[in-house]
């Protein structure tokens, strides 16, 4: 680690297990939102946002696509 001065152990935090408890439980579905950065009209990373808000809705997620256009 000593080649890399963004990996000095007393800038790393331990995890901390009681800081990722909910203090109560959400009431809607998992909120994602998806981007992509192409303007072309056939792009595949739109295309692939797409597939992947198709997956994670039959999931039960709630899905948004930021258009770049």
């Amino acid at each position: 680690m000593t080649d890399f001065p963004a990996l000095d152990p007393k800038f790393l935090a331990q995890a901390d297990l009681g800081r990722l408890e909910v203090g109560a439980p959400s009431t809607h579905p998992p909120r994602i939102l998806l981007l992509y950065g192409s303007l072309r009209a056939r792009s595949f990373s739109r295309l692939l946002v797409e597939e992947a808000a198709r997956i994670l809705q039959a999931l039960g997620c709630e899905t948004r696509i930021f258009d770049p256009r």
